[in-house]
């Protein structure tokens, strides 16, 4: 199940969440005012390599792993 990374559009929160692919845009509440009021972002996790010649392996990690 992938994690999307959500703003919601009353009070500015930003949040992540754990949900299914068909279920990503749906019945989204705020967990901080309780909004419905949400949007999906666009993970940083999403972009690997670039033009700067990033790592190919993908993930989230820093650049080195793990400290």
């Amino acid at each position: 199940m992938p994690m999307y990374e959500y703003r919601c559009q009353e009070c500015g929160k930003l949040y992540e969440q754990l949900r299914r692919m068909s279920e990503a845009d749906t019945n989204l509440q705020c967990p901080a005012c309780g909004s419905e009021k949400v949007q999906r972002q666009v993970s940083a996790c999403a972009f690997t390599g670039g033009a700067s010649g990033g790592s190919s392996g993908g993930g989230c990690a820093p650049r080195g792993g793990f400290s």
